[in-house]
This record gives C-alpha cells, sequence and structure tokens, in this order.
C-alpha cells in the first residue's frame, strides 16, 4: 500500500482550497442535474463523454503527459474507472429518485468509512482534535439535512442507490489515493475518464436509454457538468491527493450537503430553515478547524506508535 502523503504545508494549504473549489462545484452540480429532465443512466454518459476528447487534448499536447501513460498508468485507470463509473451511474440516479438533501447526508458517511481503513492504507492517524471536530461538523451536516423543508419526494430505491454510491465513492476514493502514489493527477483523470466512459456507454446500451432525450439547453448544461465540475474537479481532487490527507480530504466533502442546500434555495425554491442554518454554520465552522491542524508526520506517528504499549 502507499504511504502518508507528503504534507508540505504549502502544498497541503493548496491541496485543501483545491479541494473545496471542487466541492463547491460538485454542490451546485447537484442542483443542475436535479433540474434536468434527462434519465440520471443519461446525464452520466453525457456527463463522461463530453469530457473524453476535453481530457484527450492533454496528453496529445502535452508529450511529457503522453510519456507517462504506461502500465502503471493503465492498470490503475482500470480500477478506478470501473469504481468511478459505478459512482457517476449511482449518483446519478440517486439524484432522480430521491431528494438533493438524502443523497448528500448519505454520501457525508465517508469520513466515518475512510477512518476505518486510511489508517492502515496510508499511516494516517487523526488526533482527538480532528476527531471530536469531525463529529461536530457530521451532527451539522445532519441538522442541514434534517431540517430540510419543501425537499422532492422521498424514495426508498433512490436511498439504496445512494448508499451504493456511498461506499463505491468511498472505495474510489482510496483507490486514487493509492495510485496517486505512482500515477499523475492529469494521466490518470485522462484514464478514469476514458474507462469510466465506455463502462456507462455498454450500461446505457444494455438497458436501452434513450440518448437522444437531452434538448439544446440542456447538452449545454450536461457539457457544463462535465467539463467543469466533472473534469476540472476531479482533476483538481486527484492533484490534491498526494498533498493532503484522506481524512481531511472526506471532511472537507462533508461541505456538499450545506452547498447542496443553498444551490437549492436559489433554483429549486427550497426553503432553508433554521435548524438548516445552524446546521450548517456549524459543519463549516468544524472543517475550518479541522483543515487548519497539520496532519502528523510519518515519523511522528512511528515515534507515537513505539512509545504506546501493544495490547
Amino acid at each position: 500500500m502507499a504511504g502518508p502523503p507528503t504534507l508540505n504545508g504549502q502544498d497541503r494549504t493548496l491541496a485543501l482550497v483545491a479541494v473545496a473549489f471542487t466541492v463547491t462545484l460538485w454542490g451546485c452540480s447537484n442542483v443542475i442535474v436535479k433540474v434536468l429532465s434527462v434519465t440520471g443512466q443519461v446525464a452520466s454518459f453525457y456527463r463522461l463523454w463530453f469530457a473524453v476528447p476535453v481530457v484527450w487534448m492533454i496528453p496529445l499536447c502535452v508529450p511529457s503527459v503522453r510519456g507517462r501513460l504506461n502500465r502503471d498508468w493503465l492498470s490503475g485507470a482500470l480500477v478506478g474507472g470501473l469504481l468511478f463509473s459505478m459512482h457517476q451511474m449511482l449518483f446519478f440516479n440517486a439524484l432522480k429518485f430521491t431528494s438533493v438533501a438524502n443523497v448528500t447526508i448519505i454520501g457525508a458517511l465517508q469520513p466515518a468509512l475512510i477512518l476505518l481503513v486510511a489508517g492502515r492504507m496510508f499511516g494516517e492517524r487523526p488526533g482527538l482534535r480532528a476527531l471530536l471536530w469531525s463529529g461536530v461538523a457530521f451532527a451539522g451536516t445532519i441538522m442541514v439535512v434534517l431540517g430540510a423543508v419543501g425537499a422532492p419526494s422521498w424514495s426508498p430505491l433512490g436511498d439504496l442507490l445512494a448508499i451504493g454510491n456511498l461506499f463505491t465513492f468511498t472505495a474510489y476514493f482510496l483507490w486514487s489515493k493509492h495510485v496517486r502514489a505512482r500515477v499523475g493527477a492529469t494521466e490518470y483523470t485522462v484514464g478514469i475518464t476514458t474507462v469510466a466512459a465506455v463502462a456507462v456507454l455498454v450500461v446505457s446500451l444494455a438497458t436501452a436509454q434513450d440518448l437522444g432525450s437531452p434538448s439544446g439547453g440542456e447538452l449545454l448544461w450536461l457539457a457544463f457538468i462535465a467539463v467543469v465540475p466533472g473534469t476540472l474537479g476531479h482533476l483538481l481532487a486527484n492533484w490534491a491527493h498526494a498533498h493532503a490527507s484522506a481524512f481531511a480530504m472526506s471532511i472537507l466533502l462533508l461541505a456538499l450537503p450545506v452547498v447542496a442546500s443553498s444551490g437549492a434555495v436559489l433554483f429549486l425554491d427550497e426553503p432553508l430553515t433554521p435548524l438548516q442554518i445552524v446546521g450548517g454554520g456549524c459543519a463549516l465552522l468544524a472543517i475550518g478547524v479541522i483543515v487548519r491542524v497539520p496532519e502528523r508526520s510519518a515519523e511522528e506517528l512511528a515515534s507515537s506508535a513505539a512509545e504506546t504499549d501493544a495490547p
């Protein structure tokens, strides 16, 4: 397994800023997808296939990137791309079947899954303060969702899809962090986008999706989602994997329900209740505290482990 990331202070700050920007983009795209009339499967198809020619422009124009499309890149992209395709299909379909709030709160459980495996995989040991504040962030996120008023109809199928997305996105997130130890962010994004696009095409054809259903205006929105929140967002997140811990990055993702709820107020006429406002404030405050705490280095972790009595 890969070792812990090199946590240079300046690079870590830039990485967390990149993730925060990505979270904002993803939160806004949730609302856009909900507004579109196409099915979740069709949305995932266009999100990926609009992105494929964009990402391939990079290796075609930059020889150094093209030269890094090696065996490590291929093996990493095959697994990452398949996981990414599952995440895309489950996520877009979940948004169509159930509320944005339900999808985002279920996704906010990711840090709990990360904590179970990140220590063993990447040598990360978040301190007690980070754990306590992550609890505050999680509680605040729950308040945001439970306080939702006028949300779209609840669907048990949609919630099941959202739970499936939680596990597949967590697997994709951790695999990407593992792969980034030996594969660059740019070429990795090219690979996973291509593999995921092919996988989603196969599923779309197998399920007889009406790929001609989007209108001209919807195609423009789908192109925007593909290029900005999709390609740019995942490129920034994949770059950040090498410079920030999985725990800090996953905590930042807790801001997604806050961003999505704010977008719902503006575009879906879903008002924010006092409980949502308080919960959102708590979540953002906790996230701010957590990401300002420097991660412990591998040497510090080893020293701490050496001083701890074995059971």
